[in-house]
């Protein structure tokens, strides 16, 4: 079983009003300007992976700087889920500064089948990942629920590109401290390889902080070359999960640069599925 931890889809207001989405948040414009092809339907990602032999995608919705914005597009990810019961996996979103409000929507969201939250952008958004008085209630209602929580991630160094960000992996570890703190068994994903913090749990102190943390390899075929995939597996094989980051990469492409990577065929097994399966409960 193939499992992509890391698809995007929006809904049809989105895909025919993008210039008036990018003009309301700031974020989105950067990633997704008017003429990028960088959107996807819910039916084309079905499509894609029928062509691609890809079972299950997990289906992120965006992480809007306006409340309002994430409630309204959860819908949409919630109603492909409905559509396509068990090759869809619904991962809805919130405006971690939008308090009780946040709150309620990840109940009502987890109540219509929602199975994590992100994918989050801490810059775009506007929060700091290891902000108690944000962050806290966010991530203990994320494990009353049994919600992931999905958090994009960047590199401190190598190229430049649009929403790259400054969630690094310094950053990551200071979420992972707070979560120990208030919801210690809570799964979180660091889209996007974790900005190469899975290199850095090569060190024993960044490895026991880093227990909970998981890694999904979201358009890492733009940054790395395919042995970083056989290291990163190596060091957290329970812990890395393929993804796309589709539309924004082919899942065709990514697959290919996984099978690049050579990796023995158990480990192969768990990174492409496997620990994702786990990680949900999937059968």
């Amino acid at each position: 079983m193939i499992v992509d931890a890391h698809t995007h889809v929006f809904s049809d207001a989105v895909l025919q009003g993008r210039q008036a989405f990018a003009e309301r948040d700031s974020w989105f414009g950067q990633l997704h300007p008017p003429g990028s092809r960088r959107l996807a339907s819910p039916q084309r990602l079905l499509s894609t992976m029928e062509t691609t032999g890809v079972d299950v995608a997990i289906a992120l919705s965006f992480g809007w700087a306006d409340q309002a914005l994430c409630v309204e597009q959860n819908d949409c990810v919630l109603d492909a889920a409905r559509r396509y019961p068990g090759r869809v996996l619904p991962f809805c979103s919130v405006q971690p500064a939008a308090g009780a409000a946040a709150v309620a929507e990840l109940e009502r969201v987890a109540r219509l089948g929602c199975r994590g939250v992100g994918e989050l952008f801490p810059d775009g958004q506007g929060f700091s990942p290891d902000d108690r008085h944000v962050m806290g209630p966010l991530l203990e209602a994320c494990a009353a629920l049994g919600l992931v929580l999905c958090l994009h991630s960047s590199e401190p160094v190598g190229r430049r590109y649009a929403g790259k960000g400054s969630t690094t992996p310094d950053r990551l570890l200071a979420l992972a401290r707070l979560a120990a703190d208030v919801a210690p068994e809570l799964p979180i994903v660091c889209a996007h390889l974790g900005g190469g913090l899975p290199f850095y749990e090569l060190m024993p102190d960044v490895r026991r902080q880093a227990g909970r943390l998981y890694y999904d390899t979201g358009a890492a075929a733009y940054l790395y070359e395919p042995s970083a995939l056989a290291l990163a597996g190596a060091i957290t094989p329970d812990r890395l999960l393929f993804g796309s980051d589709y539309p924004v990469i082919g899942q065709g492409r990514m697959l290919d640069w996984a099978d690049a990577a050579q990796l023995p065929a158990p480990l192969r097994e768990a990174v492409c599925g496997g620990n994702a399966a786990r990680l949900l409960g999937l059968p």
